[in-house]
């Protein structure tokens, strides 16, 4: 790994899902350039794994009042679903994380605001909102909004 790979505070993961039988024989572990990536997970490695590894040292920098972010990246079908939420047997990073969370400031008075989004399509999602009420985001290119003569907000 670069030196500076090692100083920046941004950590990349590849996780990849099982093959499929007639796919190969996992040769694609060895393609994957080890000063793109941090660390690989093979099909073998548990979501917890993951999440123990990657994410948790992140939750407690959070804990902390560090801003911490967790980026989920890949073609559909490819695992991020399952890696984030799991299931109701084998939890994903996100409940991983809430219980990490939870686990920390138990018995402490505590501000956390969290995020949830998804983007698909050039489309912003907010995934905390129930989904019959849920619509794309505004994307905006100014921090402060514009506002007319009379000091109001357009």
């Amino acid at each position: 790994v670069t030196e500076m790979a090692e100083e920046s505070a941004v950590r990349v993961c590849v996780r990849v899902r099982p093959l499929i039988a007639s796919c190969g024989n996992g040769s694609v572990y060895n393609n994957l350039s080890p000063l793109l990536t941090d660390r690989v997970f093979t099909a073998d490695e548990t979501t917890s794994q993951l999440y123990n590894d990657i994410a948790k040292p992140l939750v407690v920098s959070t804990v902390e009042g560090y801003n911490g972010t967790i980026f989920a990246y890949g073609q559909t079908s490819s695992g991020k679903t399952f890696t984030m939420m799991g299931s109701e047997r084998t939890p994903g990073v996100i409940p991983l994380a809430v219980e990490d969370v939870f686990q920390t400031i138990k018995n402490k008075e505590f501000l956390l605001r969290v995020s949830y989004m998804e983007i698909y399509n050039e489309t912003v999602t907010d995934l905390l909102v129930d989904s019959w009420k849920r619509k794309p985001l505004e994307v905006r290119e100014q921090i402060n909004p514009v506002c007319s003569p009379g000091g109001q907000a357009q």
